[in-house]
């Protein structure tokens, strides 16, 4: 009989965690990898076949720790390394979400449980990690779930900051992304505490993190080309020898160069540009407004030959769920009775949207992935607003939503969930 009693209490205090955990990996296996083995592709693999032998900046974690625990580059080990990182970030996820879902009143529960639907499934959220296993920037996310933990307690506020350096160290444009998502929430935490130790703790985590995070930006941008040990031609061949087939990428993050030729203007465009100097004796800031450069006009060329449903598809996709949270913040934000803080992280949070698309958008040709990378932290700023203040914004959830028929909110959502795209596509 006590047994009976224990193990119900077990399975009722974790069954929002199974149920959880249960339909992400379903929905991982079954409608984003199409009930197929995940695998590992050819451009994951080129970032984890680079170590800190080559040179010492952005872009080479992910290798070097990839290649510390599973020796020297293997397709094979790749996959079964992400698969297992993969699966573990989703445990913790799930426990972290759950612990949210039983924060929420139930009478509140429903409206809740349709934004961790729409959380878990879609376009631009976790599916392109698991269509495109390995690719460096899931290390972001992973670092992301670290990050909720320290930001729950306070003695590991401090620890904040390296995972700021860290996510420069997978590629420092997490500077326009991830890393002002954690300060963002640092800023949004001490908006709201009352203890004076608990605030000054998350003022100096918020002013360790930027300090540190500008001066890691500051010196990984402009010396990853420089820091390089190797030339262009004995790095190519070396990524050769470990198997690689593809080299577009860290090519041009490297070198920024391609062993393939541009058309004959292309470079005389570039050259023309005011903002490009030449010359092999360049400041790292020259070096890194060249790479800019290079990326600007790199992408108008690769652009040109784009359908613009491309972008627009994922955009439409995503946009009801933009319009709900940038309807909250900009509500926040023009409430005057709001301290000044509080309104300053909810204009930050839909203007680091804007930023990192702006930003990302001229000098990637990748746009769908950098909408992922911004759509991602927004929606998770939201929850994490949600279940710090529950019933106020479990509230405007649905007089949000009381316009729309359920059919009308199921139907969006079961088209939501099934538009999965590839991260490169």
């Amino acid at each position: 009989m006590v047994v009976t009693e224990i193990q119900k209490r077990f399975w009722k205090d974790r069954i929002f965690f199974f149920g959880i955990l249960a339909f992400v990996l379903l929905y991982a296996w079954g409608v984003v990898g199409l009930f197929r083995p995940w695998s590992a592709g050819v451009v994951a693999y080129e970032f984890h076949a680079v170590d800190f032998g080559m040179g010492f900046g952005s872009f080479l974690l992910p290798g070097q720790v990839y290649q510390w625990i599973c020796g020297a580059p293997d397709p094979h080990s790749l996959t079964v390394y992400h698969t297992v990182l993969l699966l573990v970030f989703f445990i913790g996820l799930s426990a972290l979400l759950a612990r949210f879902l039983r924060r929420v009143e139930p009478a509140y529960r429903r409206a809740a449980g349709t934004l961790l639907f729409l959380f878990l499934t879609g376009p631009c959220t976790f599916s392109i990690f698991v269509t495109d296993l390995g690719m460096p920037e899931v290390y972001w996310v992973y670092f992301a779930a670290l990050f909720f933990l320290c930001l729950a307690y306070k003695p590991l506020h401090l620890l904040i900051a390296p995972l700021c350096l860290l996510a420069l160290m997978v590629n420092y444009a997490a500077i326009i992304c991830y890393v002002p998502f954690f300060c963002i929430l640092l800023l949004y935490k001490l908006s709201g505490e009352t203890d004076r130790g608990a605030k000054r703790m998350l003022l100096a985590a918020f002013i360790v993190c930027v300090c540190v995070s500008l001066a890691g930006y500051a010196y990984l941008a402009p010396n990853t080309m420089k820091n390089m040990k190797l030339s262009f031609e004995e790095y190519n061949a070396l990524m050769r020898s470990r198997g690689v087939t593809e080299l577009t990428y860290t090519d041009s993050l490297f070198y920024g160069r391609y062993e393939e030729d541009y058309p004959a203007d292309f470079y005389a465009r570039m050259a023309a540009n005011p903002f490009y100097t030449e010359g092999e004796t360049l400041t790292p800031l020259q070096r890194l407004v060249n790479f800019a450069v290079f990326r600007l006009h790199m992408v108008r060329l690769h652009l040109a030959g784009r359908s613009p449903l491309m972008l627009l598809v994922p955009l439409a996709a995503v946009a009801p769920i933009l319009a709900l949270i940038f309807r909250f913040c900009f509500g926040e934000l023009k409430n005057k009775n709001n301290p000044w803080l509080r309104r300053f992280v909810f204009f930050c949070m839909p203007a680091l949207f804007f930023l990192s698309v702006l930003v990302s958008w001229p000098l990637s040709f990748d746009f769908f992935k950098w909408l992922n990378f911004a759509f991602l932290p927004l929606f998770a700023s939201f929850l994490y607003v949600f279940y710090r203040e529950g019933a106020y914004v479990a509230a405007y959830v649905r007089r949000a939503v009381s316009a729309f028929t359920y059919p009308q909110i199921l139907t969006y959502c079961a088209v939501y969930s099934i538009c999965v795209l590839s991260a490169y596509y």
